[in-house]
């Protein structure tokens, strides 16, 4: 654990030291481990020539597991394209590569498919597991709706997870004040054997022009299979600014 607060220090001191367009920052507290834990996520990208901008984030997932991802990112008009090193933080660090895909199909909407393959340690050559993603946006004057579907095949383990998930922000232009609501639903095939669950997720949004956006944002579990598995939940608190 020592080792993993290490870098994700190192690597926050770095990216804050970009000169960012867009910056986002959050804090996490789920019980996915049967016991509370903290967590954070963080978020840089620069232009930093025209059609070329840097991107390096920090996603934590549950339960001390990070992805970590330092990438170029090519934008050709409506559509972006972007690859680079990636970290896969759970019980041991597995490096790897992300890549990204991104279109501007209209005003309104936009797709963005993002992959993460990591490699073992002890022979770099082998797979470990591979993540992968998919969101549908939908942007208007009043609504920000986020469809997605993940998907964590592991090789090297056993792991094989599934996530569908829609969250929408709804707001009124003038008001500094907005909603998130969502839910999501998780399948997968672990050492313990399959399981289904289903969450709910209800949020608060200030809104604070040129001096960032405010979220605080709670998600509890209301099904799984696993009858004597105890219901999770997930606060999430941070803000983000376009500078």
């Amino acid at each position: 654990m020592r080792k993993i607060v290490i870098i994700l220090v190192v690597f926050s001191i770095c990216t804050v030291s970009l000169r960012a367009f867009d910056l986002s920052g959050s804090l996490h507290v789920d019980s996915f481990a049967g016991k509370p834990m903290v967590g954070f996520s963080f978020l840089a990208e620069e232009d930093i020539i025209p059609r070329l901008a840097v991107r390096a984030q920090t996603d934590y997932l549950t339960a001390n597991e990070y992805d970590v991802q330092i990438l170029g990112i090519a934008k050709l008009g409506p559509v972006f394209l972007g690859g680079g090193f990636a970290l896969e933080i759970t019980n041991n660090l597995q490096p790897g590569a992300g890549l990204l895909l991104g279109w501007q199909m209209t005003k309104h909407f936009a797709l963005e498919t993002a992959t993460i393959l990591s490699f073992t340690t002890e022979d770099l050559g082998k797979l470990h597991d591979i993540r992968g993603k998919l969101d549908v946006f939908y942007d208007t004057e009043n609504v920000n709706a986020d469809f997605s579907y993940k998907i964590k095949m592991g090789i090297a383990t056993t792991d094989f997870i599934n996530t569908l998930a829609f969250q929408v922000e709804a707001f009124e232009q003038g008001v500094p004040v907005g909603l998130t609501v969502g839910a999501g639903s998780d399948f997968f095939i672990d050492e313990q054997g399959f399981d289904l669950t289903v969450d709910v997720l209800g949020g608060l949004n200030v809104y604070g022009g040129k001096y960032g956006t405010y979220f605080a944002t709670a998600r509890v579990g209301i099904f799984t299979l696993r009858v004597a598995q105890p219901i999770h939940y997930e606060v999430i608190m941070g803000a983000r600014f376009s500078l």
